[in-house]
């Protein structure tokens, strides 16, 4: 059973977390904003939620989109650098 918490700004599902640790591979689509929602969406359910399991779960997931955001930032500031060298050309 899928329980949606929520949904980011481009319309992905926030599902309540079903095991410990995410699955990376699940999110290689998702921008930077999808992984600043879910956190968001994740961390205040965890704060809401009664049950341990879910509560530290719900924690562990919100991490991992903080940490999952952090890297697609990296990726578009290295790719929009290598953008601008291949329009100004070679010095």
């Amino acid at each position: 059973m899928k329980l949606t918490l929520g949904y980011t700004r481009t319309g992905r599902e926030v599902l309540l977390p079903t095991s410990r640790s995410p699955v990376p591979e699940n999110f290689i689509n998702w921008t930077r904003g999808d992984h600043i929602d879910a956190e968001r969406i994740l961390r205040e359910h965890g704060e809401r939620e009664q049950d341990p399991e879910t509560n530290s779960w719900c924690k562990r997931w919100a991490k991992a989109h903080r940490e999952l955001r952090k890297s697609a930032q990296r990726v578009k500031i290295r790719g929009a650098t290598e953008i601008s060298i291949k329009v100004r050309g070679p010095r």
